[in-house]
């Protein structure tokens, strides 16, 4: 049987997701992740005034979705946005600073050089090519609240600086 730990994730979201907010992990509101699942050495308070710290001097930064493909071995849907400079500056300083906490991700292919930004297609929501997308508040998603793996919640929404 697979064991589980406590693992979160950064993402946008496109829509308004208050803090506390949980939801299914097969029923996201729209986002684009950020920084992919981990675990970290951090407590969530230690992490919301970390990344707080950090973001309050970060600018938004602006995309664009591009098209279509299928990623993945499961052939997920996602919408490809434009990795502009700042969006990938945003997603190396946010890695960069949650390795001084013991950042351990899921799958490191995914970070650094292998990000690549987009939002999976919901059935309830999606991107479409040529919509532009701002990237101007985070928020700390818990991806095992109570011990549930099928649970999501939302830890905390931090701004950028506008």
């Amino acid at each position: 049987m697979q064991q589980f730990s406590q693992k979160y994730a950064i993402v946008q979201f496109f829509e308004a997701v208050p803090n506390g907010t949980e939801f299914m992990s097969s029923n996201w509101p729209l986002h684009a992740t950020l920084v992919d699942t981990f675990a970290i050495n951090w407590t969530e308070e230690e992490m919301v005034i970390q990344l707080t710290n950090l973001l309050f001097c970060m600018p938004e930064v602006q995309s664009v979705t591009k098209d279509e493909l299928y990623l993945g071995d499961s052939r997920v849907l996602v919408a490809v946005l434009e990795k502009t400079s700042g969006l990938d500056g945003l997603h190396n300083k946010l890695v960069t600073l949650l390795e001084e906490g013991g950042l351990k991700l899921n799958d490191p292919r995914f970070s650094r050089r292998g990000f690549s930004p987009h939002s999976t297609v919901q059935s309830h929501a999606r991107l479409h090519e040529g919509d532009k997308v701002l990237f101007n508040a985070l928020s700390l998603v818990d991806m095992f609240p109570d011990k549930d793996s099928y649970k999501r919640r939302v830890v905390a929404t931090i701004p950028l600086k506008r």
